[in-house]
């Protein structure tokens, strides 16, 4: 899957949300993605991440994508944290 494909399918999943997505290996299976969306507040971690990986339950229990690291910020602490996409 390419990274162009990972940022369309979260943005579906979360309207507005700002996507940056790095491929770590070349393999086009391990990804680094960082998702700022304001859908995020109020929402544990867990919950973030759960929301994020429902555009990818097929994939990655077929193994199409083997590695998923997931870093989600709402504005306001991307912000603080000085993030720029």
């Amino acid at each position: 899957m390419k990274p162009t494909e990972i940022q369309d399918r979260i943005q579906k999943v979360i309207p507005g949300a700002e996507v940056q997505v790095k491929d770590l290996t070349g393999t086009l299976d391990h990804y680094q993605v960082v998702v700022v969306s304001k859908i995020f507040e109020g929402k544990s971690m867990v919950d973030q991440h759960r929301l994020v990986k429902s555009a990818f339950g097929a994939d990655i229990a077929s193994g199409d994508i083997h590695a998923l690291s997931l870093k989600t910020y709402t504005p306001y602490e991307w912000e603080k944290k000085g993030g720029v996409l």
